[in-house]
């Protein structure tokens, strides 16, 4: 579904990817976390043809983004941190922009719009920050284009509109899209996510299935810190001390993706290398188990 080979791309004399490679070629919800300037922002522009490469070859859907060709677009729906919304009702909106996208349900555009309490008989200007974000969510969700980007989708939402994401998203009817979420809120969409993606460097530093880092990694909490040594990455939690260490119980373990995000912003090196060791398999049927979980 999405290849990108060797990608280069700067703002002026700030080189943002230089040979960055990606493949993804099954549908999920993937979760693209990076520090902040790393690129995750200009990753999806690119991915939706907002941006042009400057080197390196970008194929998504057996297209080239930056063509951007109508039968590109109408596959592909991006979701920006920051939007504006004309002073239009919900009715208007699905009137003037649903024709552009020849899967989108009106009857799923309701239902979501029920689901997130969004007021049906206010125009945007008169509705909150929280409001608004959730109706550009609806809308993107109800178009069911087969990739879908969204760049940090629960800023702005409050506890409830979070769950409510969830819930809308985890629907069946989403189960065969593409999802790209770069989000620093990791902890709210961890039950969601298939698969983990961490750029740093101007390059891919990590791509695993949420089911290899389970199997790689091992979350724990502790009273006493001595208990924390020899872990990848520690931190105080209250009174007590969490931290992620290899897994060696042979058991899928728990991996909470906030302290995961925080793991590999502090010891890369540590969480890539439990990792590659975890799909360095002892025998011909781990290999294949390997294989099969990305």
């Amino acid at each position: 579904m999405i290849k990108v080979t060797q990608l280069q791309f700067e703002y002026g004399k700030k080189r943002v990817y230089d040979d960055f490679s990606l493949a993804l070629d099954k549908p999920g919800v993937y979760g693209l976390f990076g520090r902040n300037g790393s690129g995750k922002s200009t990753l999806l522009k690119i991915l939706s043809g907002l941006l042009f490469p400057h080197g390196g070859q970008v194929e998504v859907l057996g297209y080239r983004p930056a063509a951007r060709l109508p039968t590109f677009l109408e596959q592909v729906y991006v979701v920006p941190e920051e939007f504006h919304l004309p002073d239009i009702s919900m009715a208007v909106l699905q009137k003037t922009h649903a024709p552009f996208y020849p899967r989108f349900s009106g009857s799923d555009f309701a239902q979501y719009a029920d689901i997130f309490e969004i007021p049906h008989d206010k125009g945007f200007a008169a509705m909150s920050l929280g409001q608004k974000k959730k109706a550009v969510i609806a809308f993107a969700l109800a178009t069911h284009t087969p990739l879908l980007l969204m760049d940090e989708p629960t800023n702005g939402l409050d506890i409830v509109g979070r769950s409510q994401f969830k819930i809308i998203l985890g629907g069946k009817e989403h189960a065969n899209r593409t999802v790209i979420i770069s989000t620093h809120q990791a902890h709210d969409l961890e039950s969601l996510m298939h698969h983990v993606l961490f750029v740093d460097g101007g390059k891919l530093a990590l791509s695993a299935s949420m089911q290899t880092l389970q199997h790689a990694l091992q979350l724990g909490v502790t009273d006493d810190q001595a208990d924390t040594a020899g872990s990848i990455y520690q931190e105080a939690y209250g009174q007590q001390w969490a931290y992620i260490a290899r897994n060696t119980t042979g058991e899928p373990g728990a991996v909470n993706l906030e302290l995961l995000y925080k793991a590999l912003s502090i010891n890369k090196q540590g969480v890539l290398d439990a990792v590659a060791d975890y799909l360095r398999p002892q025998s011909q049927p781990q290999l294949q188990a390997a294989k099969e979980e990305q």
